[in-house]
């Protein structure tokens, strides 16, 4: 069945993955649009507490995204800030799947 829930769920898991793609693709690292993602999914997680996302995880890819903004990180670190923020993701991706075509 369709509902608000679903819906959300969907327009998050398409998010998901044009952050995956903008960070990827774009290199950016000093853009604000994934904190704005970021926001749709704390909101996610406040209307639908039960919906199944791990919120240590997204607390996690935030702390990573906002860590990534400093402009002082470089070589080494940028990149291992980055790949626990794609695991983070990736995983968010994976869970919204499974809400949606398991649950």
């Amino acid at each position: 069945m369709i509902d608000g829930f679903w819906i959300g769920t969907v327009i998050l898991l398409v998010m998901t993955c044009g952050v995956v793609y903008f960070r990827y693709a774009g290199r950016a690292i000093d853009s604000n649009w994934p904190l704005v993602y970021y926001a749709f999914v704390v909101v996610h997680l406040q209307m639908f507490p039960e919906g199944g996302v791990n919120q240590l995880l997204v607390l996690t890819s935030i702390l990573a995204a906002m860590t990534l903004r400093f402009e002082f990180l470089t070589g080494w670190l940028v990149t291992l800030i980055q790949g626990i923020e794609y695991v983070c993701l990736v995983a968010i991706a994976f869970q919204l799947f499974n809400i949606m075509f398991i649950f």
